[in-house]
């Protein structure tokens, strides 16, 4: 039965990966609408989570890496964060 199934649909990974990018699109948006009202940005919240857990603090570096962005969205979220008062630097 799955024979006739896969023969006329998309291969798995791609009904796979289509599934991921729309539960994707949906944690984003539910992301900004959680962020918005603290006048934050998704980042800047995700940001200000992992910065939370680590009472040592972490470095540019390695909250870029566990952001999934680049060190300058990083440090344009930590700044953001600083001027707003929410972390140290």
């Amino acid at each position: 039965m799955a024979g006739i199934f896969d023969a006329i649909s998309d291969p798995v990974a791609r009904r796979v990966t289509a599934g991921l990018a729309k539960i994707a699109l949906v944690l984003k948006s539910r992301a900004w609408k959680g962020a918005a009202p603290a006048g934050l940005t998704p980042t800047q919240g995700q940001a200000l989570a992992l910065l939370r857990e680590a009472p040592d603090g972490l470095r540019l570096t390695a909250l870029a890496h566990l952001l999934g962005v680049s060190a300058p969205t990083a440090s344009d979220a930590v700044a953001a964060l600083v001027g707003k008062g929410l972390v140290d630097k």
